[in-house]
């Protein structure tokens, strides 16, 4: 079935985002230690020193807020406090938690592998598995308050390693509303879902500078009004940049307007208002932590097995950073 394509964007000041003055300390051999912001989250020198030269800085009044890192991945305090659920989970085999003085949070890092030419855990020709999913609930940690918010900010931090192959394209987490499967996949009812996606083409709205070595980027939307089938393809003005740095991502969903929006390394790259559509009587479920390659089939795979890392996420009902 042909996949629904609506965007608007709106970049800071025109700006294409791929300098690495806006990210955070490269982990490489004798990278300076991350000092802590203001948020409690970890930012690299540089990082601080960029964003109080913009202007910008933590909200005063941030709102509900829960934070979650990766110490003791997968064991029971971590699976209370996440408010973890097995239900739709593959790929535990491939998420690992390792140390990385250089991210953001503590240190703790979800380290995600994807085998050559793997692709979604539906495919039935790929030799390798890859990636991993696993969904998370603000019920199960008593947060009705983030649930029933009109709009919620997600951001974590994400790390592709130096000559990352990324394929034809893939999945990153974002938020989800609503019943388990009935968010993506291809089956719709009253639910939503919030992911990104790299490509190593151009969509509509997103930076026509795509490839393997340097995809463009979207939010891969499903919502009611998707109907069944694929998600529609949100595009973002900025790059996934496979630089071996800490990267912010933050996106703003917004179920009362239909608003999505999304900053990258605090610059605002992606603007749309409305696209969510009538959202506002679904609740918001959790997180949807879900990154693999595909599509479903090994043609989306990269040519080498491949690891991603994952640090210190962020739930708020106010902006995680200012505008």
């Amino acid at each position: 079935m042909k996949r629904a394509i609506v965007s608007s964007i709106t970049l800071a000041g025109g700006l294409l985002v791929s300098a690495s003055a806006c990210s955070s300390t490269a982990a490489s051999t004798g990278a300076t230690p991350p000092v802590s912001s203001t948020s409690g989250a970890s930012m690299s020198p540089a990082s601080a020193t960029s964003d109080l030269a913009a202007g910008r800085s933590e909200p005063s009044s941030p709102g509900a807020t829960w934070s979650g890192q990766f110490s003791g991945y997968g064991g029971s305090s971590w699976q209370r406090h996440w408010g973890y659920v097995a239900q739709g989970s593959f790929g535990q085999a491939q998420l690992t938690e390792v140390r990385d003085s250089s991210a953001p949070g503590n240190g703790a890092v979800l380290r995600v592998k994807y085998g050559r030419g793997s692709s979604a855990n539906s495919c039935s020709d790929c030799a390798n598995p890859g990636g991993g999913q696993f969904y998370t609930k603000f019920d199960n940690i008593g947060r009705s308050d983030l649930a029933n918010a009109d709009a919620l900010y997600l951001r974590y931090y994400v790390k592709f390693p130096v000559g990352f192959d990324f394929g034809r394209g893939g999945k990153l987490p974002g938020l989800f509303g609503g019943p388990i499967g009935h968010e993506s996949g291809g089956r719709h009812g009253q639910a939503f879902s919030s992911r990104y996606m790299w490509r190593d083409h151009p969509v509509s709205g997103s930076l026509r500078n795509c490839s393997a070595a340097v995809p463009c980027s979207e939010v891969y939307l499903y919502s009611p009004q998707s109907g069944s089938g694929y998600g529609a393809d949100i595009g973002g003005g900025w790059n996934w940049r496979a630089d071996g740095r800490w990267h912010m991502v933050e996106q703003e969903i917004n179920r009362r307007t239909g608003n999505i929006a999304v900053w990258y390394d605090g610059i605002k790259v992606l603007s749309a208002p409305g696209v969510l559509g009538s959202a506002s009587g679904i609740p918001f479920s959790g997180i949807l932590f879900s990154t693999f390659f595909g599509g479903h089939d090994t043609s989306w795979g990269p040519n080498k097995t491949e690891y991603a890392y994952f640090a210190d996420f962020t739930v708020r009902t106010g902006s995680v950073r200012a505008r």
